[in-house]
């Protein structure tokens, strides 16, 4: 059996040439979660070589619009590929709060009707309690501190790998705890520490604070996303790596990491 984390986009709100809103795949054997859905998901996961007609599950961690923008275009892509005839029923697991801007997206393109296969699911607050499994892997979602309701994620790998997403988020101790001894600490480092106020005001990490929660986890390499669109690697690792000793990927889209 074999893992891999897939990041398929890197950037945060804005955009750019080279960076897509953040987004990724969690990909097991031929089966995979996908995580956030901006831009254009279906395309990305088959240029990443996963079947989106063989998505085991969706994850919403918060709908702001570049983590959600996507969505309807996926689901519409997959009802017209007839997603319901090998699989009836695709979980989407979001934030209580979002179910509506989720229905609603749905509704927009009468995809409520037609793609009777999405099931929506409500991500829970219980951090311990696995909210999806499949063949041994176990999905855990932790309340981050963003503003709106948003959840970290957490993929346990039955041969005892860990992968740690944070989401948007402030700085959170407790995710250093949630994602103990991650083999990948994928966080968030949308700001500069120069930029540290702007970052709390708006709910946002700077890649010095992701580099501190990975040092606190003992995690073994740290890679940021959700990057400011002028982010620069070399500044932006180099802060990490000033707070956390493991290496520090700034990745390009589409990066693979293996997860076995």
């Amino acid at each position: 059996m074999s893992a891999a984390l897939v990041v398929l986009g890197t950037g945060g709100a804005m955009q750019t040439a080279r960076r897509d809103n953040t987004s990724l795949a969690c990909q097991m054997d031929d089966r995979a979660v996908l995580v956030d859905c901006p831009g254009s998901p279906y395309l990305k996961l088959l240029r990443a070589g996963i079947d989106p007609m063989r998505l085991a599950a969706v994850v919403i961690t918060h709908t702001h619009p570049d983590h959600v923008y996507g969505f309807p275009s996926l689901i519409h892509n997959m009802w017209m590929m007839d997603r319901d005839v090998p699989a009836p029923h695709l979980p989407v697991y979001a934030p209580a709060d979002d179910h509506g801007t989720l229905r609603t997206l749905l509704t927009l393109f009468n995809l409520d009707e037609r793609a009777a296969f999405v099931e929506l699911r409500v991500l829970p607050a219980d951090p311990t309690a696995p909210f999806f499994e499949h063949t041994g892997h176990r999905f855990y979602a932790h309340a981050v501190d963003h503003g709106p309701p948003a959840f970290a994620i957490r993929w346990d790998t039955p041969q005892g790998h860990r992968v740690l997403y944070s989401t948007d988020t402030r700085p959170l101790d407790a995710l250093a705890e949630f994602g103990r001894g991650a083999d990948l600490y994928v966080h968030e480092a949308t700001y500069a520490e120069i930029e540290a106020d702007a970052a709390q005001a708006g709910g946002h990490t700077t890649a010095a604070q992701a580099g501190r929660l990975a040092s606190q986890a003992n995690a073994k390499r740290l890679v940021l996303v959700h990057l400011a669109d002028y982010a620069d690697p070399e500044h932006w690792v180099m802060e990490a790596r000033a707070t956390f000793a493991g290496p520090v990927d700034m990745p390009e889209d589409g990066a693979v990491y293996p997860v076995d």
